[in-house]
């Protein structure tokens, strides 16, 4: 779930390290929800979409970059110099044309979100209505 919060961020700046970064639903057996899908797509370069949510591939920092996973990787020391002046920079933008350039910019990745959403939701309807021994339950 991690990796899901993360990509829903505006800019994404990770410390380079012995970290990894993963979505590793599919490695535990677990089917990647239709939202979490739709998160990945709009936020990872196109060549690592299936790697990520697919092949849960394990990245390093650096190699998040290269993915979309992160923007960018700074030292530890650096981090906290690094994100006020990123957000420093960001606070000059102009609030009212951010809020509608990104709202447009996500339109598509919004209503797709909201649509798996909803397909999650039915999904766990389902599972929900049968019984641990394959029966329809009589609720």
């Amino acid at each position: 779930m991690g990796v899901f919060l993360l990509l829903s961020g505006d800019y994404l700046i990770g410390v380079d390290g012995p970290f990894r970064l993963v979505a590793n639903e599919v490695a535990i057996g677990l089917t990647m929800p239709f939202a979490a899908i739709e998160l990945c797509r709009q936020r990872l370069a196109p060549s690592h979409f299936i790697r990520v949510v697919g092949l849960a591939e394990v990245y390093s920092p650096s190699d998040g970059v290269a993915a979309g996973i992160l923007d960018r990787v700074v030292d530890a020391a650096d981090l906290l110099d690094t994100a006020t002046a990123v957000a420093t920079g960001l606070a000059r933008l102009d609030r009212a044309a951010h809020e509608s350039t990104k709202a447009r910019a996500r339109h598509s990745a919004i209503n797709a979100v909201r649509s798996g959403m909803t397909m999650d939701a039915q999904t766990f309807a389902d599972v929900a209505a049968v019984r641990p021994d394959g029966e329809p339950s009589s609720s």
